[in-house]
């Protein structure tokens, strides 16, 4: 059953489409199907579709023997994301990491199954967390990436990644952040440096303020006192779901830990915007898998895929 709300910042629960609502989401849905979110050079308008996908490491066949290899997952990830087609992608997990005699190269894969272009430095602690793009449709102008703190192999430690990208329609530029948080309950300090730390990186990579979007699994849920939330909203960015004129399953978990759908309202993935004032965000979903994106009755990683579609002149 699909869920629908209009954007409202200061509530996450579902509303019941009327009918006339569901006609503007079917409507919708076809517009953006026939255009794929791609860059628009109506007036000037520069249209981006941006998701957040954390696709699981591989490991996941060691500390969950029941859940698919990666090798059968990466068929349901290619699937979810050549059919929501996103632009730009902040990719989380997508490691390189040896598992038995077996060595996975997961950002390759999706990249090789997808066609997309990619940025992923080769730094141990940046490799999991890509941004990937529709080369097609953007021009990478600049690139870069910081580390937050080091750890041994297998973790590396935390990061963030970069991108600015040029639209070939429009010729408008835009910077894409990439990261993911540390887990655990008792891992709040470190998220904390964390979100200083990208804040600060943000702001010294974006001094121009030209649109930009930051993607990521937090690992803190979306609140006003998250670290995420704290410090973004200091520099001027806002989580794309509170300003959103539309979302799509809202009253699912961003987290669904092989379950499909995962009902509640947990966000710990996002799609923030900001820095220009001028960013419009049309839609916010959290995509949940079917058919051909479903591996052996459970989606292909244990969070969703979300995006934002937003527009900017």
């Amino acid at each position: 059953m699909l869920s629908f709300q209009q954007g409202n910042p200061d509530r996450s629960e579902s509303r019941k489409p009327t009918a006339a609502t569901t006609a503007s989401v079917i409507m919708f849905a076809f517009a953006a199907s026939v255009l794929g979110a791609a860059p628009s050079n109506a007036a000037g308008i520069t249209t981006v579709k941006v998701a957040s996908y954390n696709v699981d490491s591989a490991w996941r066949e060691v500390s969950q023997p029941e859940v698919p290899t990666w090798d059968s997952r990466v068929v349901g990830v290619k699937n979810v994301i050549n059919t929501v087609k996103p632009d730009v992608i902040g990719i989380q997990e997508a490691r390189n990491i040896t598992v038995g005699l077996r060595t996975y190269t997961q950002a390759s894969d999706i990249q090789r199954m997808t066609g997309y272009a990619m940025y992923q430095p080769a730094d141990g602690a940046t490799v999991p967390i890509p941004i990937m793009w529709r080369g097609g449709l953007f021009q990478m102008t600049a690139s870069g990436y910081k580390v937050f703190e080091f750890k041994p192999y297998p973790d590396y430690g935390r990061a963030m990644t970069w991108v600015r990208l040029k639209s070939k329609a429009t010729g408008k530029e835009f910077f894409v952040f990439n990261t993911h948080f540390e887990v655990g309950a008792d891992e709040q300090a470190a998220r904390i440096s964390e979100a200083t730390m990208l804040a600060a990186e943000i702001k010294r990579v974006n001094p121009g303020g030209l649109p930009a979007f930051v993607t990521g699994d937090f690992n803190a849920q979306a609140s006003i006192s998250a670290p995420q939330e704290t410090q973004l909203n200091a520099i001027g960015y806002t989580d794309s779901y509170g300003i959103a004129a539309a979302r799509m399953h809202p009253d699912y978990n961003t987290y669904n830990g092989y379950t499909v759908p995962a009902v509640g309202d947990q966000r710990i993935d996002q799609v923030y915007v900001g820095a220009a004032s001028n960013i419009s965000v049309q839609h916010w979903e959290n995509w949940t898998p079917y058919g051909n994106q479903i591996v052996v009755g459970r989606p292909p990683s244990d969070h969703d895929l979300i995006y934002t579609t937003a527009t900017f002149p």
